[in-house]
């Protein structure tokens, strides 16, 4: 009978030895489901935010194209000193969002870039691919190969779909792709979108200076008059040039520089990249939304990722 009992109390420890490893591993599971659930929550509200400020960025890329028609000071240009030009957090600048206390510590960001401040890679021509400083001549000869005769022999012409398609090209090395101390990277001057030329209210000092015939002082004294009273870019005070023969009485740009301007510049722009960024949990979830836009609504490009979390 002994025996027969200590054989039933050992059956009895092992049964619930076991009932407590199954709970304690159905507790756990349960666990992660949880917060599995919790995050693909947080996912779905930092994504809605985003899309709702790709979309308000949209709204004001269209605004733009009306002030632009009614405006007096800015007829029909485009310039860093304009409204769209500067970023919104949503929840803190705006009165768009009202989420409560749990979103205090998040972001809802959207910013408008112009897309023709860049260099368009599938339709800039050799000389002004060559002239990029981030760029070997090799590689710019195999770009423009590429969107206009084919990059081998037989191959019919192709352009550049997505910017990244870049990094693929022969000659082209990741400090050339991100830039390196006291180099911009090719990642920050290039474009796919754009009819060619570029604008040089918006243009950065590094792109000017990639225009053939444009020297540093010729850049030094754009980017100074674009700058405004306050000598800081991105200020309400920044002002553009209309028309381009406007930099020879305005700065006092030389004559070779002012033909290059004529021939490689503009200054408007009608494509415009809106990007929307929200962040849950305090920023430990983090989304992001982007758009390619016209001037007038058209939407040309939509894409979204997650940041991280």
């Amino acid at each position: 009978m002994r025996n027969r009992h200590g054989f039933v109390l050992v059956c009895v420890l092992w049964v619930l030895a076991i009932l407590t490893v199954a709970t304690l591993g159905l507790g756990r599971r349960a666990l992660l489901d949880r917060r599995a659930a919790a995050y693909a929550l947080d996912r779905s509200q930092a994504m809605l935010m985003a899309r709702g400020a790709v979309h308000r960025g949209i709204a004001e890329v269209r605004n733009k194209a009306i002030i632009d028609e009614l405006s007096e000071r800015d007829p029909g240009i485009t310039h860093l000193g304009q409204s769209w030009a500067r970023p919104q957090d949503m929840l803190k600048d705006g009165d768009i969002f009202r989420l409560g206390e749990a979103f205090e510590t998040d972001h809802v960001v959207y910013r408008i870039e112009d897309m023709e401040r860049r260099i368009n890679v599938n339709r800039a021509p050799p000389q002004l691919l060559e002239n990029i400083d981030a760029l070997s001549r090799t590689a710019a000869r195999k770009m423009y190969a590429r969107t206009r005769t084919g990059e081998q022999e037989g191959d019919p012409p192709a352009a550049f779909h997505a910017l990244e398609e870049i990094r693929h090209i022969d000659g082209v090395r990741d400090e050339d792709w991100f830039g390196s101390k006291g180099k911009t990277g090719l990642r920050h001057l290039l474009t796919t979108w754009g009819d060619g030329r570029v604008n040089v209210n918006t243009a950065s000092a590094e792109v000017l200076r990639s225009i053939p015939g444009m020297r540093e002082d010729d850049v030094e004294k754009i980017i100074a008059f674009r700058a405004g009273n306050d000598g800081e870019l991105g200020t309400g005070d920044d002002q553009g040039f209309k028309p381009l023969v406007d930099l020879v009485g305005l700065v006092g740009i030389r004559v070779d520089a002012m033909q290059a301007i004529m021939q490689y510049c503009k200054y408007n722009s009608e494509l415009f990249k809106i990007t929307g960024e929200a962040t849950r949990r305090n920023g430990a979830v983090r989304v992001s939304c982007s758009a390619v836009v016209h001037v007038g609504g058209s939407l040309l490009a939509w894409q979204e990722e997650p940041l991280g979390s």
